[in-house]
């Protein structure tokens, strides 16, 4: 199961004994919570739950312990402690002074406290975890005549303390440092990913499902190795806690080892027989001190052979010759024009990439991250879905495309790089363009399904916010045709590209039609007979239907799709005049008119 590639499973039938159940709360980077609750679920831990910056649930110690071994979204795994009122500082010791710290940390051990403050009214956060410290060490000197000692590298245990509006929650940070540090990565390239949103990367672009069936990975830029070994680790059923040295746990005075030594024995006999049948996973890089650095890293994770790192322009990357020949999934970060290059300077290296995958990767998927979507539009690709995820505070996009469907449908259009996801919380004015497009879609639909005409226009800068034409197609597929009133010069441009992309995302979600059937086109001002050139030479044509007539469109090579939608009672007009007449048509363009006659 492609379930398998993502987390450590284990057998519910087994013989079961009374455990204790506790709460838990699973931190995770912004706009990855979603696939650390689905990690968590196929953990079987209970009472799954969605919240800001993370996920709780319930479970057993065994449960925090495998999402220590085996989450690959996580940051940390807390445990809490206790929670109360704290809008003073003597509030908070009284609190912290309250939980039996014996339980958890001897007396001459070694401790780090963590603190964050939201809209509480201490927040200074190193003197909140200043009072915590003070109230631990005096209640364990009090009760043993010593004190532990503070180690910000490594403690024995390690605190986390949380104020949201003047209350304190205490936990015990399981993890101890993030998870994100698996302990192969030595050194990183220039711009690193870390390893929880590569991997993030790679589950929403469906590799654990690619790999499953067999298919390869290669990433055109690996870098430091980073993508690449997350999905040799993925495919291979390797933990990707299995090679740490540290946990917050090992020191904690309610540490079971039992439990531990049985799951990293398990995990050591499933990454044994996970390396024997993964599919190829193959990273190139320009940069020889890059390579160096990636090949090192895969040595470090055990992976040394299993990953190859090759040394090479974007021009030699081709897909391996060994595994599934005629399927896989390149998945690559390339700069962006924030921390590597310059816009101007790195838009080509998109275009190159688009037509390279469409040259030698026609049969695979891909995944492009990047923080700049505007210039993934010189791919020259349709993405069938995007997501949206962060690297640290820089809001990306991760575009997915089918490479193939990419060409034969939609080459001629405009890409559209909007997000597949919706909005969690809409603006009002989408909310208006949503309730606008539902009502429509009642009128029209009745009224379009009653005459049989399968083609109609279901909105038309309706709104001023949203000065967009949008046309429903039905043939073999529903299509959607779209087209952009281009603003004037005073609009400024990033927002007016905001509203763009909040109309398309709307439409596509009320309407039911996924991006890969949208066509997105700018109108402007032509100059003669600019509006009808072809623009594009994809030649591929849909049957609609008026009525009795029926007509070809072509949603790609044009400005029009060569049918006018608002002439359809001229077409009708026509239609019943001409009965006792001859029918003489002047301007024929795509003889619309004359089918009607």
């Amino acid at each position: 199961m492609a379930d398998d590639f993502l987390i450590g499973t284990y057998n519910r039938n087994a013989a079961v004994t009374e455990v204790q159940m506790r709460e838990f709360f699973a931190t995770a980077p912004r706009g990855m919570e979603p696939l650390l609750a689905q990690e968590l679920q196929a953990m079987f831990a209970e009472e799954v739950a969605c919240k800001r910056a993370g996920v709780s649930f319930c479970g057993s110690m065994e449960v925090a312990y495998r999402a220590c071994l085996w989450s690959r979204i996580a940051n940390r795994i807390l445990l809490p402690l206790s929670a109360f009122s704290a809008s003073t500082p003597d509030e908070l010791y009284a609190g912290a002074n309250k939980i039996a710290w014996s339980q958890h940390l001897a007396a001459d051990g070694s401790l780090a406290i963590d603190c964050q403050s939201v809209q509480s009214k201490i927040d200074h956060t190193h003197f909140a975890a200043l009072k915590v410290k003070d109230a631990i060490v005096d209640q364990l000197r009090s009760e043993f005549g010593t004190r532990p000692r503070v180690e910000l590298h490594r403690p024995d245990i390690r605190i986390n303390v949380y104020l949201f509006r003047d209350q304190a929650h205490v936990g015990l940070d399981l993890a101890g440092e993030s998870l994100h540090r698996r302990g192969y990565r030595k050194r990183g390239g220039e711009a690193p990913l870390k390893e929880n949103l590569a991997a993030a990367i790679l589950m929403r672009a469906d590799w654990p499902s690619v790999a499953a069936a067999g298919g390869g990975m290669v990433d055109p830029m690996c870098g430091s190795g980073t993508l690449c070994i997350e999905a040799a680790m993925m495919a291979a059923d390797i933990a990707p806690g299995l090679a740490r040295e540290y946990f917050g746990f090992k020191n904690w005075r309610g540490f079971d080892a039992s439990i531990w030594n049985n799951l990293i024995d398990e995990a050591k006999l499933r990454r044994e027989k996970g390396r024997q049948s993964m599919p190829p996973v193959t990273g190139f890089d320009v940069d020889p001190a890059a390579v160096r650095t990636a090949r090192s890293n895969a040595q470090e994770a055990l992976l040394g052979g299993r990953v190859q790192i090759v040394a090479g322009e974007l021009a030699e990357v081709r897909p391996p010759e060994y595994g599934k020949p005629d399927g896989g999934l390149v998945v690559v970060n390339p700069p962006y024009g924030e921390r590597v290059g310059e816009e101007r300077e790195i838009e080509p290296l998109y275009g190159r990439l688009g037509k390279h995958l469409k040259a030698y990767f026609c049969d695979w998927n891909a995944a492009v991250f990047t923080g700049n979507p505007k210039l993934a539009g010189s791919l020259r690709l349709r993405p069938r879905r995007s997501y949206t995820l962060f690297n640290g505070p820089l809001k990306c996009r991760l575009l997915c495309y089918n490479i193939g469907s990419s060409i034969s449908e939609n080459d001629g259009s405009e890409a559209l790089h909007v997000s597949s996801e919706v909005p969690e919380t809409p603006s009002t004015s989408s909310q208006m363009l949503a309730n606008r497009l539902r009502k429509n879609r009642r009128r029209l639909g009745r009224w379009a399904y009653r005459n049989s005409v399968t083609c109609y226009r279901m909105y038309d800068a309706d709104l001023p916010e949203y000065a967009l034409a949008i046309d429903m197609y039905k043939g073999e597929k529903m299509w959607l045709h779209i087209q952009e009133y281009a603003p004037p010069s005073s609009v400024d441009e990033s927002a007016a590209a905001r509203r763009r992309e909040e109309g398309i995302q709307t439409a596509a979600a009320i309407l039911d039609v996924p991006h890969s059937q949208i066509f997105f086109k700018t109108r402007r001002q032509q100059k003669r007979a600019n509006q009808y050139e072809k623009q594009k030479n994809i030649g591929r044509f849909h049957e609609v239907s008026e009525g009795d007539f029926r007509f070809w469109v072509n949603l790609s090579d044009y400005l029009d799709t060569g049918l006018f939608l608002d002439q359809r009672l001229t077409r009708e007009m026509i239609a019943g005049e001409i009965k006792t007449r001859s029918f003489l048509n002047l301007f024929g363009y795509t003889g619309a008119a004359s089918v009607a006659a």
